[in-house]
């Protein structure tokens, strides 16, 4: 039986970078919402809101946009599926410095989330904040 030769040449290290990517690229392009449940939160007195996101594309971690907020290292759950908790106050503010921490405000924001492949398009989240929310 004979072995095939391999070859002993390096492979140059544009090709090499450029297989890893080929082998790592999401098909499908940057992460795609589909779904995000509940649509509407109430914020009091410092319980937790969790929200379910459904799509494509979740990586192993991920950041959310949560409106201005910007909340990294959020796990996927499967290939379709994330769970992210609702922060309650602004310390995932970029940029907010040594600023005091404030509650999140009553309103309306779009949530995206973003991984190498891209930044997903935006899902709406109703956010009530109750006096005493933290």
């Amino acid at each position: 039986m004979t072995r095939p030769v391999l070859s002993t040449r390096p492979v140059p290290a544009f090709a090499t970078a450029m297989w890893l990517v080929a082998c790592h690229a999401r098909p499908g392009g940057a992460p795609l919402l589909t779904s995000v449940t509940p649509t509407a939160v109430t914020l009091t007195g410092g319980a937790v809101a969790m929200l379910t996101v459904r799509g494509r594309g979740f990586d192993s971690l991920n950041t959310v946009h949560f409106g201005r907020l910007r909340v990294p290292g959020v796990p996927r759950t499967n290939d379709s599926t994330m769970r992210f908790a609702v922060p309650a106050d602004d310390a995932f503010l970029p940029g907010r410095g040594g600023a005091p921490v404030l509650p999140l405000a009553s309103g309306t924001y779009d949530l995206r989330v973003e991984n190498a492949s891209g930044t997903s398009n935006a899902l709406a989240v109703t956010v009530t904040a109750a006096q005493g929310a933290r």
